[in-house]
This record gives C-alpha cells, sequence and structure tokens, in this order.
C-alpha cells in the first residue's frame, strides 16, 4: 500500500499563529519547560498554552515527561527548531515596546543557543574563527573537519569527532542566522562545540533569558588563545568570570 504525500498543511496550521509560534520558541533552548513557564514566556493561559503542546505532542515534535509532581516538556524536532531558525531571516519583526524586552531581544540578537548550537553575533564569530584557522573547511551543504582540525577538536574542546560521526544526524549543518543573515555550524558537530563550551564553562546561559548566553573569562581567553582572536576583551556582551 503507497503512503499518500506528505501532509504539509498540517505542519502550516501548527505555526499558523503568533502564540504558537512563541510556544516552540520557549522550548528552543532543548531543555525541559514546564507549562507555567512556557504559558509565562509566551505572555498566554496556560489552558491555551496546553492546547498548543498537545498538538505538538501528537505531530511528535515535542514530548512531554513527569518528573515528580511536575510535568516537563521538551522540543525533540531537530527539523522544527531548523525550520523555525530558516523561517526568521525572512519573518518581519516587531518593534519592542519596553526597554526590558529590548534589553532580551539585544542579548540573543547577540548570542544565544539555536536548539543544541551556538548562533548569534558571537555563534557566526565562533564558526568564522574556525574557518580563518583552517580547523574547518566550508562545502556545498556543510563543513568538513581539516587535518589541523582534528587535534584542535579533540585535544582542546575534548571532542570524540568519531563518535560525533556515527550519530543518526547531519555531521555539519550550514545553519543561516537569522540575525547576522549568515551561517553557523550546526550539525552534531556544532552540538559537540557547543557541549564542550558550556562544559568547559567557555560560555553560561542567561537565567534570566531562555536562549541567551554569555562568553565567561575563560571563554573570551580560549578565543584569544586557541582561536587567535585578538579582540577577544571586545567582544560584546556581558562576562561572568570563571
Amino acid at each position: 500500500m503507497v503512503n499518500d504525500l506528505p501532509n504539509i498543511t498540517k505542519v502550516a496550521v501548527s505555526l499558523a499563529n503568533h502564540s504558537k509560534m512563541l510556544v516552540l520558541d520557549s522550548l528552543m533552548d532543548k531543555r525541559g519547560h514546564t507549562l507555567l513557564e512556557i504559558a509565562r514566556f509566551a505572555n498566554i493561559k496556560p489552558q491555551t498554552a496546553s492546547y498548543h503542546l498537545k498538538s505538538f505532542i501528537e505531530n511528535k515534535w515535542v514530548r512531554k515527561e513527569k518528573v515528580g509532581r511536575f510535568h516537563y516538556f521538551f522540543l525533540i524536532s531537530q527539523q522544527v527548531a531548523l525550520l523555525i531558525e530558516q523561517f526568521s531571516p525572512i519573518a518581519p519583526c516587531n518593534k519592542t515596546k519596553t526597554k526590558i524586552k529590548a534589553a532580551k531581544a539585544e542579548k540573543a540578537i547577540n548570542f544565544r543557543s539555536c536548539y543544541d548550537h551556538m548562533a548569534g553575533k558571537i555563534g557566526v564569530l565562533i564558526t568564522d574563527l574556525l574557518l580563518n584557522n583552517s580547523f574547518i573547511n566550508e562545502t556545498n551543504d556543510g563543513y568538513k573537519v581539516t587535518s589541523k582540525g582534528v587535534p584542535f577538536f579533540e585535544h582542546a574542546l575534548h571532542i570524540d569527532l568519531q563518535q560525533t560521526y556515527v550519530k543518526k544526524r547531519k555531521f555539519t549543518v550550514k545553519c543561516l542566522d537569522w540575525s547576522e543573515r549568515r551561517y553557523h555550524l550546526g550539525g552534531a558537530l556544532g552540538n559537540a562545540v557547543f557541549n564542550a563550551f558550556i562544559k568547559q564553562a567557555l560560555i553560561a546561559r542567561d537565567p534570566l533569558t531562555k536562549r541567551a548566553l554569555f562568553l565567561t573569562k575563560s571563554g573570551k581567553s580560549f578565543l584569544e588563545e586557541e582561536l587567535n582572536y585578538p579582540n577577544a576583551l571586545e567582544v560584546e556582551g556581558k562576562v561572568i568570570p570563571k
């Protein structure tokens, strides 16, 4: 029996209004969030957030996990995360009405997580530095680790490249950054670099803004010493000492 063609309209309906997109955006840091946290972020009623989440679970975009008395929701579809990032560069931006919202937006534009890898001004900068140091080369649809890059990833970042290669996803992806309009490193390697930066305390998450990231003092030193970036101390954004 032949399956019907993919029902693309179902995807369109699932992304059809602003509150649905905000619910998905609240999960774009790949961490688990409660219903109340999601509703607060999207500025909607918990009942509305629950309705949207139910449809995302039916689409197999989101999963719900119970831990003690709480239920946590996780975005589990990499394709949906990539779709949101690909749509964002061509979507019109609303002007922020308050200083607090403007500050949060500026933080996200400067440095943020793009589902499971680094994005924003600093995320693109890190990708550029990997290219400039010939640790990776650009290909038509991604990036390739060079012979010079192998010891960098394995020793400076402690990434097991062989284990990263065999993951059930693309090894590298050229992810179009919605705020910079340029590519940053995604895919399995992008995720491995992001995890390495977190583990080595080179970056930290903003506790008040869902996806915003900060370079630590160690992170700026890493850019200078390992990625040969002479102006690391001038990189914009708050610095958390480590």
